[in-house]
């Protein structure tokens, strides 16, 4: 086989050997705990750049809920909103680990806007 060949086989190979394994209920674990995360915009009408994150059962891990807000809103100016930036001006800082988590209940909520 020449190598021009063999590339689109080696591809195909490699793609087929990544899905091994995951399924469904396969979840990204944040401290290890499988976090719920939900990022929508605040008022879509007005701009998509103003968004919330709502991070369910924070009690689990307060820093594992960080993560998963962090990991969420740039999900979503990424791709939702369509920013193409990971840069986010947050009310609470999902990495600074002395700001107060804002809780209703026992979810954890964020404001961001995606930075442009």
């Amino acid at each position: 086989m020449t190598k021009l060949k063999l590339v689109p086989v080696l591809v195909l190979i490699a793609a087929s050997v990544a899905g091994c394994g995951r399924g469904s209920s396969d979840r990204v674990l944040y401290d290890g705990v499988p976090f719920k995360a939900k990022a929508k915009a605040v008022d879509k009408k007005v701009t998509r750049a103003d968004f919330r994150v709502e991070v369910s059962k924070a009690s689990q891990s307060y820093k594992g809920a960080r993560l998963a807000a962090h990991h969420a809103g740039v999900t979503y100016c990424l791709t939702e909103a369509g920013y193409g930036t990971s840069e986010i001006i947050w009310d609470v800082d999902p990495y600074d680990p002395e700001a107060e988590l804002r809780l209703e209940g026992d979810t954890a909520v964020f404001h961001g806007t995606c930075d442009s």
